[in-house]
Formats: C-alpha cells, sequence, structure tokens
C-alpha cells in the first residue's frame, strides 16, 4: 500500500527545505511511523521553492506554486495536486480538514481507485456565516470533503460538531491520535536536581496562558486542595503571556498559592525531560484541543494526567489518571487530591504502560496502516 501524505501549508520563516522538515517533526515521524508499519510512504510538501529531499528512506517532494504560505479554504494549487497524482498513490492523507476543494482537486487527480483520508489538526468548523451565504459555504464545504473516504479525528466525539455544522456527510470517522513524541524520561533524581523540585508530590501545568487552558481554573481548584496536600509543589510552565498578569496576581495575593506554584516562561524544549521526569501529576484545564501534545510528553514520562474531560484528552489517557468538568474548580480539586492520595507510584507506571502501548509513534503507525488499509479495500470492493 503505498500511501502519500499531503502537506498544504508551510512555515513562511524556513528558508530551506531541510530546516521546514525541521520545524515539522510531525510530519516526518507520522511517515517514518506509517512506513516502519509496513506501507510504502512518501510526501508531497507544498513550499516557496521546489525540490526533494530524501530522510529515513522516505521521499519528500517539495512542490512550490504562486499561493501564499496558508492555503485558503478555497485553494486547490495545480502543481500541488499534480505532484501527488504523480505519485500513484493507494490512500492520500490529508492534513486539516480546512481546505476542502484541495480535497475535492485531489479526488478529481487520483481517480476512483485511490482513497483519501482527511486528518484533523484542531480548531472547530471555522464557517459562522448564517442565511443563505453560510448556507452556500457549508454546502460548498461538505461538497469538498465528501470526496474524501475517511474523515481522522483523535476522538470520534469530535466529529459531533462538524456533522451538526453540516459539512460532513457518511464518511467513515476514524480515531486515530494525530501525533506522538520521541521524547523519554531521563534519571529521577538528576531531573529534580536540574530544575530545583524539593517535595513530593510535583504537579506539572504547561501550556499557553490562554483563556481556553483556563489556567485560573486551575489555580482556583489548587487553592482548595492544596489544605489537603500539604507536601506540595506546583510548576507553571507557560508559552505565552496572554493571561500572565492576571495569573501572577492570582498566585501573588493568595496565601496558599504564593509558597507553592512557580511560574516559568518559555523552556527550551531540550530542558522539558526534567520537568516532565521529575513530575508526579500533571494537570490541565482546556477546554477544546485537537489532540494533547504536552499530555502526551508528560505521559511518556510516566506523569499521572488530571485533565479536563474533553474528547481528545479522553482518547487519549484511556483508564489513567482522573478528568473533570472544564471549567469546575471544585471538581477538579477533588480529582487532584483522589490522585495524589491514591498509590502514586502504582499510577504512575500504569499511566506509562498505556504510552508504551498506544500512544507511541510506532502505535500510531500501525493502527493507522490497519486503518487505511480497510478503507482502501472498501473502496476498491464498492
Amino acid at each position: 500500500m503505498r500511501i502519500v501524505q499531503a502537506n498544504a501549508v508551510y512555515d513562511a520563516a524556513a528558508k530551506t527545505a531541510d530546516e521546514l522538515l525541521d520545524r515539522y517533526r510531525p510530519l516526518t515521524e507520522w511517515s517514518r511511523a506509517v512506513a516502519g508499519a509496513g506501507a510504502t510512504v512518501s510526501v508531497v510538501q507544498r513550499f516557496r521553492t521546489a525540490g526533494r529531499v530524501e530522510r529515513d528512506g522516505i521521499a519528500y517532494a517539495l512542490v512550490a506554486d504562486t499561493q501564499p504560505p496558508w492555503l485558503s479554504t478555497k485553494g486547490a494549487p495545480d502543481e500541488f495536486i499534480t505532484a501527488i497524482a504523480a505519485q500513484s498513490p493507494d490512500v492520500v492523507h490529508v492534513n486539516g480538514l480546512i481546505f476542502p476543494q484541495l480535497v475535492a482537486g485531489i479526488r478529481a487527480a487520483v481517480g476512483g481507485k485511490a482513497a483519501i483520508v482527511a486528518q484533523h489538526h484542531g480548531g472547530e468548523f471555522p464557517i459562522r456565516g448564517s442565511g443563505l451565504v453560510g448556507l452556500w459555504q457549508r454546502q460548498r464545504w461538505r461538497n469538498g470533503l465528501a470526496a474524501a473516504d475517511a474523515i481522522s479525528f483523535t476522538a470520534a466525539e469530535q466529529a459531533d460538531q462538524w456533522r451538526a455544522a453540516g459539512v460532513l456527510a457518511d464518511q467513515r470517522i476514524l480515531s486515530i491520535v494525530e501525533a506522538s513524541t520521541t521524547m523519554r524520561a531521563v534519571n529521577r533524581e538528576r531531573a529534580r536536581m536540574a530544575i530545583g523540585a524539593s517535595v513530593d508530590p510535583l504537579i506539572l501545568w504547561v501550556g499557553r496562558q490562554t483563556s481556553n487552558k483556563d489556567p485560573i481554573t486551575i489555580l482556583d481548584g489548587l487553592e482548595t486542595a492544596l489544605p489537603r496536600l500539604p507536601r506540595t509543589q506546583v510548576m507553571m510552565l507557560f508559552g505565552d503571556n496572554t493571561l500572565l498578569e492576571g495569573v501572577e496576581q492570582r498566585v501573588r495575593e493568595s496565601a496558599l498559592l504564593r509558597p507553592t506554584v512557580m511560574l516559568s516562561g518559555r523552556i527550551s524544549h531540550d530542558e522539558m525531560p526534567n520537568y516532565y521526569s521529575a513530575a508526579d501529576v500533571f494537570v490541565s484545564g482546556s477546554h477544546s484541543e485537537g489532540s494533547g501534545g504536552v499530555l502526551i510528553e508528560a505521559m511518556s514520562a510516566g506523569v499521572v494526567p488530571v485533565v479536563s474531560d474533553i474528547p481528545s484528552f479522553r482518547a487519549i489517557i484511556g483508564d489513567c489518571g482522573a478528568h473533570f468538568s472544564a471549567g469546575d474548580a471544585g471538581a477538579f480539586a477533588s480529582a487532584l487530591v483522589r490522585t495524589c492520595s491514591a498509590d502514586l507510584v502504582s499510577s504512575k507506571a500504569a499511566t506509562k504502560a498505556r504510552f508504551d502501548h498506544s500512544l507511541t509513534w510506532d502505535a500510531i503507525g500501525t493502527r493507522t496502516v490497519a486503518e487505511y488499509q480497510s478503507i482502501l479495500a472498501a473502496r476498491r470492493a464498492g
């Protein structure tokens, strides 16, 4: 089975093809994992200049066109589609659900024997129009995505809002975690020394300080939980400072939070294994996520998740850790105390086992190939 991964956007800051691929680790790791599971994989990637790169035995065809780096929803560059069809794919894997015209163009180019899978990479259905204009936009979107045999989400429930919007037809819905990590744990004691962790349990929060990530609910819940967790350290690592002023004020004004919660700005990715390896519990209050990259990184080190009860997180954590209703500080506090009061050693072992069994790149590759073989067989039988 020959799978062609089609990636329609590119980082305008990348000057060379190699620099672009270095930035797009999920794209290259996905390709390597699927190839490792037995498929023949190649990649067609839009870029500022045409070229060809080979990594790990996988050919990357770089295709130039006149469209902007972030392709519009109406974009379907002939050069890109022609390069995809030239690979003679059995399955075309399209990154993103936001390119309906591209999906339709690929179908026209590859014909009826090849299967097409479009993979969700976060975000909601983007059209908010009403009346005749909204109806027309939704129909155009639906017609484009109808050319795909299947739509892949981290959790099948994520398709509900797209179906409710009327932009998905009767395509098969896949539930495959979109990405994994190559990050691995390091020695715990050395990690704790490196980051200055001094007590147990160490609770870790990693994310952007936005209303969707909801750090205030986490802080409110921590304030409730900390009296029942007297020996606790909390580290909050954030990648931007959208809500920083409010977060700092919340911590500063609380006698419970102030000595316990450490706030830290952007941390080098190379330093993150120390934080994950030193931590015991990972917390997140996100209201919506396409997947959960930092959650998966934490679980790779066996950090027990206490996360909001959203579809993607449920699919990722399985039976590990605990979840709570997003925005409910009391429910978060109860889940956190319950988790920290249990046998954390056993809970961490179960979390690591969950990662090793279901969340590694190899596991994702194996699942993907099995599903795509089934989709291809159905396409050709039909």
